[in-house]
């Protein structure tokens, strides 16, 4: 009897705590989603139309050429920023930690209305004893408010970048369009100067040819 009083007495094994999923959930697919949106809306702005504003001479001469280098640019970057943000992704297990936070919010969530529904009448749940609870449950209690945390400023920094990459873009379509007039002004230049030089031959074999007749001239004489 005694062990029986003692065995009653004990409190509960902890729950197991649910498996992480490995795909991602609201709060990770929100995530890739915002980037994504943040990627396309960047490089539209690479519009072929922009790009060939940049190289006028390029897109009246060799239009086919200069949107097969657009594409390029446009396809490089588009890799490059996926293969840098999953790679961030992967090292810091981003996917799993926010499903963590996903899991324990709906638990949460799950509790408070157990709670409203036992503070209005309804069947009242016994609290369960923190010592009771798994340590993942106890962990991601403490990791909420950091993964809060960093979720929003993930989302502020992808915003700050999307705004970065549009200026940026619109920096280097002015620089462009800044050296396509420098290009042009030279090609002036070296129009005008092969228009001098033209003249300046064509005077100096006329006033040869003038020599060449006064020196028959002499002769005759």
């Amino acid at each position: 009897m005694p062990a029986a009083t003692e065995s009653n007495s004990r409190s509960p094994s902890p729950t197991p705590a649910p498996p992480i999923a490995d795909a991602p959930g609201p709060r990770a697919q929100g995530l890739i989603n915002v980037f994504n949106q943040a990627s396309k809306a960047t490089l539209d702005k690479c519009s072929a139309k922009n790009f060939a504003s940049c190289f006028p001479t390029a897109a009246q001469y060799s239009p086919e050429v200069l949107d097969n280098l657009r594409g390029q640019i446009v396809d490089q970057l588009d890799r490059t920023w996926k293969t840098n943000f999953d790679d961030i992704m992967e090292r810091r297990n981003v996917v799993k930690l926010l499903n963590s936070l996903d899991q324990c919010i709906e638990d949460a969530k799950l509790r408070k209305k157990r709670a409203e529904l036992s503070a209005n009448g309804g069947p009242v749940e016994t609290p369960i004893p923190p010592h009771t609870l798994s340590p993942a449950e106890i962990h991601l209690a403490h990791l909420m408010p950091y993964l809060e945390q960093q979720a929003t400023e993930m989302n502020t920094k992808l915003v700050e970048t999307r705004q970065s990459n549009t200026e940026l873009l619109s920096a280097v379509a002015a620089q462009r369009a800044e050296i396509e007039a420098i290009v042009r002004g030279l090609e002036n230049v070296i129009q005008d100067l092969e228009v001098s030089a033209q003249m300046m031959a064509q005077d100096e074999v006329q006033g040869l040819g003038r020599e060449i007749k006064e020196f028959e001239t002499e002769m005759k004489t």
